[in-house]
């Protein structure tokens, strides 16, 4: 029975489709009532459907001095959050790893190329990068939090946070960067599926990096964080795209598949992020 190769997208769009459905289901979507008087005042007498000119009042533009004080706010915020301890490395981190992450978009490919793999096969390798996110997320860290925790039981303060979180982006980075090692090097299928478990074991990262980022920062400034956080994401990947496409490309040929350079340099970009994340230090 041949599938359609329409049939995934089709079944993403009834999957948010749903999602509409749901979310607009639920009772924080239902409009809010309010009391409604119709067209008559307090007094009985009936308004007119239409608002008079006294009633009109023109739409006030701010002048071109606030909304220079207000660039100079923004730019006053962003020079402040850079000037806290810890949160340049946290926005390298928003930037550069997803620079290096997309390089798993094309181990599907990779696989097909270089290992003669049918594209409906290669759903294996996202089972596994999944398996090995769901025991870091729902198990590894968990565990890892309760000890700690009980362990610093008898200190007033217990432990820090952002120590936690410091040390999860050091343990996951290494492991990060030996997962693209072992898609540089796999000989293999199976190694393929390895690599992606592996892979999946880091993906801790994006949590870990943005609560280490918004520990130090009052409420006022999570929204700055967050927007230039997004803006991060955003360039890196708009930036990691044709630089992973132009790496992957090299040694393509026909009959012969990538050499996996774009993997290697994803690897060197997390050995790179462990190095630094090693001389980082955070407040206790």
């Amino acid at each position: 029975m041949r599938i359609s190769i329409w049939l995934p997208f089709e079944a993403a769009i009834g999957a948010l489709a749903l999602s509409y459905v749901v979310i607009l289901a639920m009772p924080e979507s239902s409009k809010i009532e309010t009391p409604h008087d119709d067209a008559n005042d307090e007094d009985g007498t009936q308004r007119p459907l239409l608002p008079t000119d006294s009633d009109l009042t023109p739409e006030v533009y701010p002048p071109i001095e606030a909304q220079k004080e207000s660039s100079s706010h923004w730019y006053s915020e962003i020079r402040h959050l850079l000037s806290i301890p810890g949160l340049r490395f946290c926005f390298i981190v928003f930037f550069v790893s997803p620079i290096a992450l997309l390089a798993k978009i094309f181990v599907y490919q990779h696989a097909s190329e270089s290992f003669g793999w049918d594209m409906p096969n290669t759903t294996w390798l996202r089972v596994s990068q999944a398996v090995g996110a769901s025991i870091v997320t729902l198990f590894l860290l968990p565990i890892l939090n309760a000890f700690l925790l009980r362990r610093h039981k008898h200190h007033k303060q217990g432990l820090r946070a952002r120590k936690l979180d410091l040390a999860v982006l050091r343990g996951s980075f290494p492991i990060a960067a030996a997962g693209f090692a072992i898609l540089w090097q796999a000989k293999a299928s199976w190694m393929l599926i390895l690599a992606l478990f592996v892979c999946g074991l880091s993906e801790a990262i994006q949590p870990a990096n943005q609560a280490l980022a918004t520990a130090p920062i009052t409420k006022d400034l999570n929204a700055r964080l967050f927007t230039t956080a997004a803006v991060l994401e955003t360039v890196g990947k708009l930036a990691g795209g044709p630089i992973q496409s132009a790496l992957f490309s090299i040694g393509r040929r026909e009959g012969h598949g990538s050499l996996g350079i774009n993997f290697l340099a994803s690897s060197a970009i997390f050995v790179g992020l462990f190095l630094v994340a090693m001389v980082v230090r955070v407040k206790r």
